[in-house]
């Protein structure tokens, strides 16, 4: 038996014991872990998709532009919102998932091209793939995560 099954079969026997268990551990979860408890309500309510500010600054700080002259975004979501002239209530992605994608091409290619109206055509053309294998809207909050996860493992 694996852990994740030990784990399970202790909770089934704790429900069975006690019928508020589940309140209980949730209860505890959102003290103990309160960053992974927001990351999953927020998962569950509006998909996977950037919807925290602090989410969106914490994974933007970490870009570094390949052309060495900086780090972090290039744009703010405001500007982004204006220049794109997207009306994000239509799409299946939201303003950070698109401010989030647009600021991390601009890392990697600012060495190539400077012009913010072809970032724009990107994100949205990377937003909305449509034979990228899964959920092309969720690129975006899934990129961040493990950008995250990475620099949080490798600091």
């Amino acid at each position: 038996m694996n852990d994740l099954e030990k784990a399970i079969e202790i909770y089934n026997k704790r429900v069975a014991e006690n019928p508020k268990y589940p309140q209980e551990v949730i209860d505890e979860w959102r003290e103990d872990m309160p960053e992974q408890f927001r990351d999953y309500i927020f998962k569950t309510e509006y998909g996977c998709h950037i919807t925290s500010r602090d989410f969106y600054d914490e994974a933007v700080s970490l870009l570094e532009w390949a052309n060495g002259k900086g780090k972090g975004a290039k744009w703010s979501v405001e500007d982004i919102k204006a220049v794109s002239g997207i009306d994000f209530d239509t799409k299946d992605y939201y303003e950070l998932d698109f401010a989030y994608v647009m600021n991390m091409l601009w890392s990697d290619y600012c060495d190539i091209f400077t012009e913010p109206i072809y970032y724009v055509k990107m994100s949205k053309n990377y937003l909305e793939d449509n034979d990228y294998m899964g959920d092309a809207s969720e690129r975006a909050y899934k990129n961040a995560k493990k950008r995250i996860k990475y620099f949080k493992e490798n600091e």
